[in-house]
């Protein structure tokens, strides 16, 4: 990581999580409280509201622990229900950050005195250089480039080029991504197609035109553009860099999310996105219904129509996270293994609903939670708790799922996503 820049553009901050590392750690997200029980709002709470996309946290917990790079701004959210309940509030705001664990943690005293006295006094650090009681605070840039240049090479799990977007699936490995593209016509950057026939490690067996019976590539040189691609945040599609079969290479490549070609010889690297996902800002206390829509076009002619928005939704929810955890059940998952659902159906939602990213969605798991939901043998009430129905108490293993699922609190819930559970509830949970 000590080679790429990470953070270049990005705004710094330090966030305390002695109590929560674990579990937000898990979650791939921050989340704070709004207001104390005595009414007061701290600053260090009110700061989830400055964070960016693209930004960088330091996550101290006896020592940072991981960087992580912020995927999603703030937006209002219930109290996970594995933090504490009875210190926190359950009104609160969340963030959503891929991070990357420290191979050894950098202690307080491994950060040179005289930096952490130069800080602002907004800063995490009090007058003699000790770290504040509090939540998040902002970081100097001198400060966040100090410690990337000093201990980046500690952070081997975030590969991140610049503070840019990487998707989930990118960091997939390289068998993991071959093996989902089976039979799926890949276009290379001169518009040949290959076909993956097979995948028998050490090697992917590939069909291209001068070759429909396949030839055999390593999946270790997959697997190293992939590295590439995640550290640097572009590769460069040519044999000297990646192997001979760089045609087939680069046509992987170009199927994750927002992958783009340019140049020559051509260099693939990840877009911005839509306009309203590389510019989102944080939610307002006013909590807008359509709060950071989407402004791209919804519907894209390809034999027909695909979703406009559908990568624009997963981005949402799931940033550059490799795993995260289901809304409903809440166990942590691979990215793979979740859906960017839609609380109320899609067919049913209006244009301006479609375009609500940060409230229309949830992930959920393909453990049985998207098809318990949408097939409505669940629903969220309006307190954010799941109710199950009785209509198959007789199915034991449809009844044992229910049962371990009536009654948790659900974050997904919240005042602004609140109207599409409540369509939800009233169309399709069957009672």
């Amino acid at each position: 990581m000590a080679e790429t820049k990470l953070g270049q553009q990005a705004n710094y901050w330090w966030v305390n999580q002695g109590q929560t590392y674990q579990q937000e750690r898990k979650a791939g997200i921050l989340w704070a409280p709004k207001v104390q029980k005595n009414g007061i709002q701290p600053l260090h709470w009110q700061s989830m509201l400055e964070v960016r996309p693209g930004d960088v946290i330091l996550h101290y917990a006896k020592g940072v622990r991981a960087l992580s790079v912020v995927a999603a701004a703030a937006v209002d959210a219930h109290r996970p229900g594995d933090l504490p309940e009875d210190v926190w509030d359950r009104d609160g705001r969340m963030i959503r950050a891929a991070y990357g664990e420290a191979a050894n943690a950098v202690t307080l005293d491994e950060l040179p005195l005289d930096e952490r006295l130069k800080e602002p006094q907004a800063g995490p650090f009090d007058r003699v250089g000790n770290v504040k009681q509090g939540y998040l605070f902002s970081l100097s840039k001198t400060f966040g480039e100090m410690f990337t240049a000093a201990f980046g090479d500690r952070f081997p799990g975030l590969a991140v080029a610049s503070g840019s977007y990487v998707p989930s699936e990118a960091r997939m490995e390289a068998v993991e991504l071959l093996r989902a593209l089976i039979g799926v016509p890949l276009l290379t950057v001169k518009g040949q197609t290959n076909k993956i026939l097979a995948v028998r490690p050490p090697n992917v067996i590939v069909a291209t035109e001068s070759s429909p019976a396949g030839q055999q590539v390593p999946i270790t040189w997959v697997e190293n553009a992939l590295q590439l691609l995640r550290e640097h945040g572009s590769v460069t599609i040519h044999p000297d860099q990646i192997g001979y079969r760089s045609a087939f290479i680069g046509a992987v490549l170009l199927q994750l999310p927002y992958a783009q070609s340019t140049g020559s010889p051509p260099v693939i690297s990840f877009g911005a996105g839509t306009a309203a996902e590389s510019d989102a800002s944080p939610q307002s206390p006013t909590d807008k219904v359509a709060a950071d829509p989407f402004t791209g076009s919804l519907e894209k002619p390809f034999a027909g129509t695909q979703r406009g928005e559908q990568p624009a939704l997963r981005r949402r929810l799931l940033g550059s996270m490799a795993e995260a955890e289901c809304a409903i059940c809440g166990e942590t998952y691979p990215a793979r293994f979740l859906w960017a659902a839609h609380i109320k159906p899609r067919s049913v939602c209006t244009d301006t609903e479609r375009r609500d990213l940060t409230h229309v969605g949830m992930l959920a798991c393909v453990f049985g939670c998207d098809a318990l939901f949408e097939a409505g043998y669940i629903s969220i009430n309006e307190n954010g708790h799941i109710v199950t129905s009785a209509s198959e108490p007789e199915h034991k293993a449809i009844a044992n799922k229910l049962a371990n699922l009536e009654g948790r609190p659900v974050s997904a819930h919240t005042k602004a996503s609140a109207a599409y559970f409540a369509w939800h509830q009233a169309n399709l949970f069957r009672g």
